[in-house]
């Protein structure tokens, strides 16, 4: 219904850019699942039902491809602000963990749209490291992220401890890098029939076990 009030040169160009969207969704799920090196062309071209030469009719190359999958994910990710770790509305480290995993959510419904299923974070990171050497901005993209949860999460638990929310004797440093990575270790999870609602159920569960053992 959409098309009747569009031109048959609009019909097309909508059709093109829907058949490119599709193609970067499915190679990029091979590229997460098999790693950028394993993914021939073939298996690109497996994997989207195009012909060698129709794929290189929407894409130069296999890493034009990459680099659209990977610019759509960071486009998904959903992290907490400074005016989030600042608000005075979280008042405590408990609520900081569920504006955490209610950002994942959010980024895991996003990519359930953009590429029809949940994409595991920690696989993103790895495709990420594995291509540094093409796209060395990608990897800073992540350390700059990386480095930012990490000050959030020193932040957060500071003011639990000053609060005598939680006990006092524990470190930092070491307790932030546990919390940020609860919600990265859902491995073993074969991607396409990865079920999110799940994993967050659990990733809940982790937190709230960590939390039993700090608070005061």
């Amino acid at each position: 219904i959409q098309f009747l009030s569009l031109s048959l040169h609009d019909i097309i160009k909508v059709s093109m850019t829907e058949l490119r969207e599709e193609i970067v969704k499915k190679a990029f799920l091979q590229f997460l699942n098999r790693g950028y090196k394993a993914c021939s062309l073939k298996t690109l071209e497996q994997a989207t039902g195009l012909t060698k030469g129709a794929f290189y009719y929407y894409f130069k190359d296999k890493k034009e491809i990459l680099e659209a999958g990977m610019e759509r994910y960071f486009s998904v990710m959903k992290e907490e602000s400074e005016e989030d770790v600042e608000a005075s509305a979280l008042a405590s480290l408990r609520e900081y963990i569920d504006l955490v995993i209610k950002n994942k959510e959010a980024s895991a419904d996003a990519s359930q749209r953009i590429f029809g299923c949940f994409i595991l974070e920690v696989l993103f990171f790895q495709l990420v490291l594995e291509v540094a050497p093409i796209f060395p901005d990608f990897r800073e993209r992540i350390y700059t992220i990386s480095k930012k949860r990490l000050a959030n999460w020193e932040h957060i638990i500071l003011r639990a401890k000053q609060s005598g929310e939680i006990r006092e004797t524990l470190d930092t440093s070491v307790l932030a890098r546990n919390l940020m990575s609860v919600s990265s270790s859902m491995l073993n999870i074969e991607l396409e029939r990865a079920n999110f609602q799940y994993m967050f159920s659990d990733t809940r569960m982790q937190f709230e076990q960590y939390y039993m053992l700090i608070k005061k």
